[in-house]
């Protein structure tokens, strides 16, 4: 005890002066500068809430972008070049030729894209390449185009997602998603149909996302007649802010609802899967109801749903539910089988 006394005693004479805890909380007062991320995500989130709109039942954003002069290349070029490989390699494989065309002409017909001509507009233009990823398993989308906005002709100058920030992750934690879902009497599992492409790109964004493809694809060559320009109307899956802008758009949409339910969604949603559950069959039914009602003032659609109650699964419509043979489901990295919901 005589040995502690001196060890405090010794110690209370070298601190001269009481230190100031919001010091001790500041990360310069032991060496360590804030990170430059923290900085350009607060920028990112700043421009998204002060350009956000919404209008005929759908939000619209704008590109968190770093700069207001934009230093851009076209990349048509690169694009076209791209995309006669594309072609060259499905020549082997016709009928994802077919695919190709049915994923934008799908697209074209909701008003996802929309055709433009080269020349019909001034200012920024950028191309961007895509590729396809086939998932063959999938139950809903089996081919999605995945666009490459990393790509530029050169080192010398910028891709699309260098002059974009990419915005703060607004992810919940997995933990606690996971805990809290199975936690509960039934549990639930939605998505939103095709969310990267529900958030609206305002106009004046539109043009940095020309892409381009065939006018008649059968013929299957990419010459100047038969090329085709598009550009997005909505937020496409592969730029580097699509991610927080997605997010961002369903919080400030859930935020704009005060009833119990909607902050439960907002707790359990990781970024395009509802992952979350109820006490009862009864409080299901409220918050399948409740929440379909909520996406849909977003031009959004929770699908896809599915609950560990067979009597619930068999009272949704069936546009709604998953498939009735499938009995297993990813949740969070792990199989879920609801035939005797085990994970």
């Amino acid at each position: 005890m005589i040995i502690h006394e001196r060890i405090l005693r010794t110690t209370d004479t070298c601190i001269t002066s009481v230190p100031n805890v919001t010091d001790l909380r500041n990360l310069e007062s032991i060496g360590i500068s804030e990170d430059d991320n923290s900085t350009e995500d607060s920028r990112a989130l700043e421009m998204f809430k002060e350009t956000l709109e919404y209008s005929n039942g759908r939000y619209y954003v704008t590109w968190p972008w770093k700069n207001d002069n934009v230093d851009l290349p076209g990349n048509r070029i690169l694009a076209l070049s791209r995309l006669k490989s594309c072609l060259a390699r499905m020549k082997k494989k016709p009928n994802l030729l077919e695919k190709y065309n049915s994923v934008i002409q799908d697209q074209l017909d909701k008003g996802k894209v929309e055709k433009v001509e080269e020349h019909s507009t001034e200012g920024l233009k950028h191309y961007i390449p895509y590729h396809a990823v086939i998932t063959p398993n999938k139950t809903t989308t089996k081919l999605r185009i995945v666009y490459d906005a990393s790509a530029k002709p050169n080192n010398e100058v910028n891709s699309l997602n260098e002059c974009l920030y990419r915005g703060p992750v607004l992810l919940k934690n997995l933990c606690g998603i996971f805990m809290r879902f199975r936690l509960n009497q039934v549990a639930i599992v939605a998505d939103i149909e095709k969310a990267f492409l529900q958030a609206g790109l305002q106009k004046s964004d539109r043009d940095v996302t020309r892409f381009l493809w065939l006018k008649n694809y059968i013929d299957g060559y990419a010459s100047d007649a038969n090329l085709q320009e598009y550009r997005f109307c909505r937020v496409p899956f592969g730029i580097i802010s699509s991610q927080f802008l997605l997010a961002a758009t369903v919080e400030s949409h859930l935020d704009t609802y005060q009833s119990p339910i909607a902050r439960k969604i907002k707790d359990n949603i990781y970024v395009d899967n509802l992952i979350s559950g109820c006490t009862s069959v009864a409080e299901s039914l409220e918050f399948y109801s409740e929440a379909k009602h909520i996406f849909q003032n977003a031009s959004m659609n929770l699908r896809e749903w599915i609950f560990s109650s067979k009597m619930f699964n068999e009272l949704l419509p069936t546009k709604d539910r998953t498939r009735t043979d499938v009995f297993e489901t990813c949740v969070l990295g792990h199989l879920w089988n609801t035939d005797i919901d085990v994970i």
